[in-house]
């Protein structure tokens, strides 16, 4: 297994699937769970076949291709039932200047878990790639052709980066608790606390409840509930902020109504000035 990952990753980027890409199937993207978020996102697809939605169009996943998600973009929300035997490398551009990357098997029904410890990169990778992603959206007239250009060399020397990371472990199988439950953290961010359930993470990463209940607190110094309300309410005030309806929000953190959202909101009132204040601050 590792062999192979190591192998697709040097044969590198086949086709890049963005913003600019031509339309592809709109019809289809209402079959999809939907999510946006402020953190930029990559998968690149290693092993198997699928279909997955980018701003309202779906395109081929297909080994080679590789997908960029920017800030609050739309994009397919975790995987369906009809997914299988895939393979993804996701990359994760975090607002403190680090990529984070971890591979996520997907087996029958779309049932997903990672398999590798996170992978932790040098602030310069961050900086190069959104660098060029940026010059990249300033085009006035950006082709498909310009995103090979600008993003392919910078995405394949981040490969390289994680073809040596994957050397220095003894086995691409090894994954220790800690490294899992930093993992664990960083997916409740990426999924902004939605479908986080202790059944969600006892199948993500392979531990039972009871252990992840334990090991989390003693990591994060706080329960997995508390966590992902300070996900949640961290994004709930940049959603805002970014002009989303409280309806839109609530979809995306996962709750059953509005009403319910709503009764969240006033439990969380407190947190969420706080939050509204730092980010506040932090523009200023």
């Amino acid at each position: 297994m590792a062999d192979k990952i190591k192998e697709m990753l040097r044969a590198g980027v086949k086709k890049i699937v963005s913003r600019y890409s031509p339309v592809s199937s709109p019809e289809e993207a209402n079959f999809f769970l939907a999510s946006s978020h402020r953190n930029r996102e990559i998968f690149f697809v290693v092993e198997g076949t699928s279909r997955y939605m980018l701003n309202g169009n779906v395109y081929d996943a297909e080994p080679g291709t590789l997908f960029m998600i920017d800030h609050w973009e739309s994009h397919a929300f975790g995987y369906r039932s009809e997914d299988k035997n895939l393979i993804h490398l996701w990359i994760n551009f975090w607002a403190s200047d680090q990529i984070s990357a971890y591979l996520m098997s997907v087996g029958l029904n779309g049932v997903y878990r990672i398999f590798t410890r996170r992978m932790a990169f040098p602030p310069e990778f961050q900086m190069l790639i959104n660098r060029r992603w940026d010059t990249l959206n300033q085009l006035q007239h950006a082709t498909q052709a310009d995103v090979m250009d600008y993003m392919k060399l910078p995405l394949e020397t981040l490969f390289n980066e994680i073809i040596f990371q994957l050397d220095m472990d003894e086995s691409v199988q090894k994954v220790d608790v800690d490294s899992m439950i930093e993992s664990l953290k960083k997916y409740i961010q990426t999924a902004n606390g939605r479908d986080c359930s202790y059944q969600r993470l006892e199948q993500i990463s392979g531990y039972s409840r009871y252990y992840l209940a334990h090991r989390f607190r003693d990591y994060v110094g706080c329960s997995v509930g508390a966590y992902i309300d300070k996900v949640r309410v961290a994004y709930t005030v940049e959603a805002l902020h970014n002009g989303l309806k409280q309806k839109e929000i609530a979809f995306e953190l996962g709750f059953s109504s509005p009403s319910n959202f709503w009764l969240w909101l006033q439990k969380h009132r407190e947190e969420i000035q706080k939050e509204e204040k730092r980010l506040k601050s932090s523009l200023d």
